[in-house]
């Protein structure tokens, strides 16, 4: 996943937006749903991601947070 965010991050225009979709389980609600969905579709992998520490791996790369205020 690092090499992929350097990758972007690389590739990216400057002052470009890159935007991720995060599957973290931030909202007890939708749960359910993407562990059913993970354990029809997805991998090992999948389910490590959501693991991940994914604002910080961001940030190591170099990104920074947009802050829409």
């Amino acid at each position: 996943m690092r090499q992929i965010f350097q990758e972007v991050y690389r590739a990216l225009k400057y002052g470009g937006l890159f935007i991720l979709v995060d599957f973290h389980l931030t909202n007890p609600v939708f749960w359910a749903g993407l562990a059913v969905f993970l354990w029809l579709f997805e991998t090992e992998t999948a389910w490590k991601s959501i693991e991940t520490d994914l604002e910080s791996l961001l940030a190591e790369v170099g990104f920074q947070a947009y802050n829409s205020e």
